[in-house]
């Protein structure tokens, strides 16, 4: 119950209230209404200590209370005088309900609910200055003035733009600035500087997207042509993503620029008509739609028969990473299921559950047998981790390059599983040998990262060897993870050794033991892991090489394909039986993926016959046919003769008065052997350069054979042939100069694409599952936007 006097004074405020000037109220409303925005923002602080509850429930009562009750169960008791004398002054004229995000307001007849949520009482305050004309709640300009920071506007704003580019490239989390730690270090570093929140980061975020989506679609304006390659991705908790990135070179230059043009959630059904409008929507805002000419893909059907489909002059290549990745496990059978028998069973459920793309972490193992140490992973260091003097030869490669040397822990849900076979009914003895070893070597490295006792072993060993690598599982998305795995196996292949030496002194029941013991391999299996290393090696290095997207890579993937074939077709008197079986296993599905494909293999082909190193990889008979193609296709461009002479050759007064002096100079240097090239149709460099003649496409094809020979005798082939060749010649033809800009733009495989998904895997890791769809995809398509 609430006292007499209590109540009368509330009375007598509501009446004193209701008498006020109606006229009054608007004056003041438009006067102090910015005031008390202003102090909003200040009044949650200055209010933190709540007025004790309202509402005292008694134990012996069940009955529902109305919303007019709380104000008549108050009782401002003299114990609790000292905590109201902190409290807010908004409090003498409202209440607290039983829901503490509302107030109830003591002076309105209709008992008006408002919120205080969180404990703030800026909408309470508001509500009483303007309605009720209770001035005296303005707050005071000293308690509504933050403390003046020494930092000035301008240095505040670009330390926000560090912070928020930091966020962005590290793929850090958004609120990691304001942790107690960094934000510590910062007042150190920089005294008086706030850093952003969560919220204003996520704002930047949004202004920055729009930014730079503008700004992309102002540096491909002048951009005469331009490749894509496009993916389909779905994280673990199955939301599906969309990423198209864009290959092209800026006028006049032959240095190839790479970027994402769009990452964005793809919440449709994953048909060829629905991924062919969206691309098309996507190319349209970049207004690109007209200047795209070809699309790098994986072998996806629904990716394919989109692209296809698409009413353009658009040419389709497929990737060829991915075509070595179905050569490799469909020729050795890396996934073909065999069925065991029934003793055998334990241990196929047992590493068959390692590849769950779900990533729950299954036991592999008898739980009564490991039940102290099956959920612990002791794997200190990461499984992707290559030192210097490691036996990988792993150099220093661009982050795309060295995705696909990376090793997930989760198994990435694309169409490169697609094909990958599977089924044991056309197994041969070789590939069965395979399996089992491989099947062997999964689940011995099971046992280990899920096992204390054999984990704490490995680490231990591995520090007295000083040995940095560590067990690597494998994928089946991606064949050089078991390529990857079986180096990891061999580089720790003395520590596997000690391990089964040792097995009977570690802390391991008689069951665990005699289990372990299943999986220690004999010398013949280690004999065929090695073997397995020196056939797959070549392909691993192959893969990297063509899969970067800082340089043309459409030729070097024809040259490492013919080099490839070549190291399969050449036997060696000192190989053993075993190397040459795994080589005509490897060839004859080579042969399937990339011979049998005559239009996708011509259209590499015609792609290739402009890098150097593509060049030296065609025989004469094709580089003839591709000719001929070219000048097709020389004609369909339409390209005027008077545009191109001007653009190849100097058009000065000055050399139009010096070129007789310069034919007479020539014609008086040549040499016995001059005169035999000419006469043999092979034009030297000196005979070429004439600055009267206007250029033509055969022209430009004798130069062009005659320049790359020189320049192959001089240069080994390697990522930057195509570029340098370009840079120095490029130049010499007219004709030829635009088509090479056309066809060298065109990456040989989706890894841009991939390498996209694995970034946006591991900026969506499980600590930021708040991460909405929109602030993922924004922080992906500005990976490579921000200054580095």
């Amino acid at each position: 119950m609430v006292s007499k006097s209590s109540r009368k004074v509330i009375k007598d405020r509501r009446n004193k209230d209701n008498s006020n000037n109606a006229a009054n109220d608007k004056e003041n409303r438009h006067t102090l209404s910015s005031r008390i925005i202003a102090s909003s923002e200040y009044d949650s602080n200055v209010e933190l200590l709540d007025v004790d509850e309202v509402v005292h429930q008694h134990n012996n009562s069940n009955t529902r209370t109305t919303v007019a009750e709380p104000r008549t169960k108050v009782l401002f008791d003299k114990a609790n005088e000292k905590k109201l004398s902190r409290s807010s002054e908004v409090w003498k004229y409202a209440v607290r309900g039983h829901n503490s995000n509302y107030a109830t307001c003591c002076l309105c007849d209709d008992h008006t609910r408002i919120s205080t949520n969180n404990g703030s009482t800026s909408t309470l305050r508001r509500h009483l200055i303007l309605k009720h004309n209770k001035h005296e709640l303005v707050l005071p300009t000293a308690k509504r003035r933050r403390a003046q920071s020494s930092i000035d506007r301008i240095r505040k704003q670009q330390l926000h733009n560090l912070l928020i580019g930091c966020i962005i490239r590290d793929s850090r989390t958004f609120n990691d600035l304001t942790k107690p730690g960094i934000r510590r270090l910062l007042q150190e570093v920089v005294p008086g500087y706030d850093p952003p929140n969560r919220y204003t980061v996520i704002h930047r975020l949004k202004r920055l997207h729009a930014f730079h989506h503008k700004k992309l679609i102002e540096d491909l304006r002048n951009v005469v042509n331009i490749s894509i390659t496009i993916d389909l991705w779905s994280n673990k908790q199955m939301r599906s993503f969309l990423v198209i990135t864009g290959h092209y070179f800026p006028a006049d230059s032959y240095d190839l620029r790479s970027t994402i043009l769009n990452f964005s959630t793809f919440d449709k059904q994953h048909t060829s008509a629905e991924i062919s409008r969206t691309l098309e929507v996507k190319l349209k805002e970049l207004n690109i739609l007209q200047k795209f000419t070809h699309v790098t893909c994986d072998g996806g059907r629904n990716v394919v028969s989109a692209i296809d489909n698409m009413n353009f002059n658009v040419k389709r290549v497929w990737c060829v990473a991915h075509r070595l990745h179905l050569t490799i496990t469909n020729s050795l059978g890396f996934w073909k299921m065999k069925k065991e028998d029934n003793e055998d069973n334990t241990m196929n459920e047992e590493t068959d559950s390692i590849h769950d793309i779900d990533g729950q972490e299954k036991d592999l193992i008898d739980i009564d047998e490991f039940e102290d140490s099956h959920d612990m992973d002791m794997d200190i260091i990461n499984d992707s981790e290559l030192e210097d003097n490691q036996p990988m030869d792993a150099t220093d490669l661009n982050d795309d390059e060295e995705l696909l040397s990376d090793i997930m822990d989760e198994e990435i849900i694309d169409n490169w599983t697609e094909d990958v076979n599977e089924s044991c009914a056309d197994i041969i003895m070789d590939q069965e040998m395979i399996v089992c070893l491989l099947k062997k070597c999964r689940g011995l490295i099971s046992k280990v990262k899920r096992s204390t006792t054999l984990a704490l072993f490995f680490d231990n060993e591995r520090k007295k060897l000083n040995i940095k690598r560590s067990l690597s599982y494998d994928v089946k998305s991606r064949w050089n993870s078991t390529f990857t795995m079986i180096d990891s196996l061999l580089v720790l292949r003395e520590i596997i050794e000690r391990l089964f030496n040792y097995k009977n002194y570690l802390l391991l029941k008689p069951k665990q033991r005699e289990n372990l013991a299943r999986y220690e391999l004999t010398n013949d299996e280690w004999n065929l892991l090695s073997d397995l290393h020196f056939v797959l090696k070549p392909f691993f290095h192959a893969t990297t090489v063509m899969s970067g997207s800082q340089y043309p890579s459409i030729g070097l993937a024809l040259y490492l394909i013919t080099r490839l074939k070549h190291f399969l077709q050449r036997h060696e008197a000192k190989q053993n039986l075993i190397i040459k079986r795994l080589k005509q296993l490897l060839l004859a599905k080579l042969l399937f993926y990339f011979e049998h494909d005559y239009e996708q293999m011509q259209l590499l082909k015609m792609h290739a016959y402009f890098d150097p190193a593509g060049f030296s990889a065609l025989s004469d008979p094709e580089k003839r046919l591709i000719e001929q193609n070219i000048k097709i296709l020389a004609a369909n461009e339409t390209l005027e003769t008077t545009e191109a002479a001007a653009t190849a050759l100097p058009n000065t007064t000055t050399a139009m008065k010096m070129s007789n002096k310069v034919n007479r100079h020539e014609k008086s240097s040549r040499t016995a052997m001059d005169m035999f090239n000419e006469s043999i149709g092979e034009l030297t460099q000196e005979t070429t350069c004439d600055p009267n003649k206007k250029s033509t496409i055969i022209d430009d094809i004798r130069s062009y054979r005659t320049y790359a020979a020189q320049f192959n005798l001089k240069h080994k082939p390697d990522a930057s042939s195509s570029t340098v060749f370009w840079k120095i010649y490029g130049k010499h033809f007219s004709i030829l100069g635009k088509l090479a800009n056309k066809m060298l733009n065109v990456p040989a495989t989706s890894v841009p694409s991939e390498s996209c998904f694995s970034v946006s895997n591991f900026i969506g890791r499980k600590e930021r599952t708040r991460l909405t769809g929109e602030n993922l995809s924004s922080s992906v398509f500005l990976k490579d936007k921000i200054d580095t």
